[in-house]
């Protein structure tokens, strides 16, 4: 069975008052939400079952994934307290005994195709080289596809190529070893700097998978309005390219 973890479970702080009225997930972009886009576009994929992780707004989230779903087998997990993006992948992995096969955070729109990541390498981050390091961050990464580091936002940048991760990646059983070890000392675990980051260390190979076409994301007021204008030309581009 294909499945995902959708973290939908962010406090979205950074969304001032936008956040008083709408999770970030849920938030109203061009006639979607992020949640809505990314369940159908799992769903195409051939996911059959999900994680969503709930915290902010969560009786909200839950309704818009029941209403989204459309026979996806859903699985909540109520954050109390939240994990992080580490600690529920993490929680997952004890409690189900495996991990998700894609990871994707709720707070973006891609026409990204999620096919393309069931066949990628375990360990693989979606990269998008279009999007702005002095605004995201991102990774840098060799010609074969190999990660090297992360590049931080306004850090001076290297040689080797790097690109923004667009927050979709495919996980692997390395970087649980890691959060393992960072559980014991922190309440809330990153899946790339307390998993992802310290696998590399310790000679874990990461990949990049990059992505070309559309991606943005939703954290500021600012992003929603540019999220408004770009959506539209992701629906155009998913509708004239492949199924999946």
């Amino acid at each position: 069975m294909t499945t995902a973890l959708i973290l939908a479970a962010g406090n979205a702080t950074r969304l001032g008052p936008i956040r008083n009225q709408w999770a970030k997930a849920c938030v109203p972009v061009a006639g979607t939400t992020p949640l809505q886009f990314l369940l159908q576009r799992l769903q195409k994929a051939g996911v059959k079952k999900a994680w969503v992780n709930l915290h902010w707004q969560a009786e909200m989230v839950k309704a818009q994934t029941l209403a989204a779903a459309e026979g996806m087998r859903i699985q909540f997990l109520h954050e109390p307290t939240l994990l992080g993006t580490g600690g529920t992948l993490l929680k997952i992995a004890n409690s189900e005994g495996q991990i998700p096969e894609i990871v994707v955070n709720a707070k973006m729109f891609t026409d990204f195709h999620f096919g393309d990541l069931m066949s990628a390498q375990e360990g693989t981050l979606v990269l998008h080289p279009a999007s702005s390091l002095d605004t995201f961050g991102g990774f840098h990464y060799q010609e074969n596809g190999t990660i090297l580091s992360l590049q931080n936002v306004g850090a001076k940048p290297i040689q080797e190529p790097c690109a923004v991760f667009t927050g979709i990646s495919k996980p692997h059983s390395t970087w649980l070893d890691c959060l393992k070890r960072y559980s014991k000392h922190n309440d809330q675990l990153c899946l790339i700097r307390h998993g992802l980051i310290p696998a590399m260390d310790r000679g874990a190979e990461v990949h990049a998978l990059l992505h070309a076409g559309l991606w943005c994301e939703i954290s500021t007021p600012e992003r929603v309005a540019e999220a408004e204008k770009l959506v539209p030309a992701i629906h155009a581009a998913l509708a004239a390219s492949k199924p999946s």
